[in-house]
């Protein structure tokens, strides 16, 4: 399942990098970096990853995810320790 979220998001944003950790297939945390979210809000970030995703919520594929979003820059300034 983790392959096939990276695989479904790098479809629609394919300037992308993710990072998804799971212990189980069913509950993930991921991490997604791209500029394709800049200009947009917190709001818009997670509705562009949540319709890209929704089937596998609604089916119960994936039980649950937490993700956080960033631009190129911001994961850099996130990382620069």
């Amino acid at each position: 399942m983790k392959q096939t979220l990276i695989t479904e998001i790098t479809k629609k944003i394919p300037d992308v990098e993710i990072k998804i950790f799971t212990n189980d297939n069913k509950y993930f945390n991921a991490i997604i970096i791209s500029n394709d979210f800049l200009n947009k809000d917190l709001v818009e970030r997670q509705q562009l990853i949540y319709n890209i995703i929704s089937n596998y919520i609604i089916n119960k594929t994936i039980h649950a995810i937490s993700f956080k979003t960033y631009t190129k820059d911001e994961w850099l300034i996130e990382n620069k320790d």
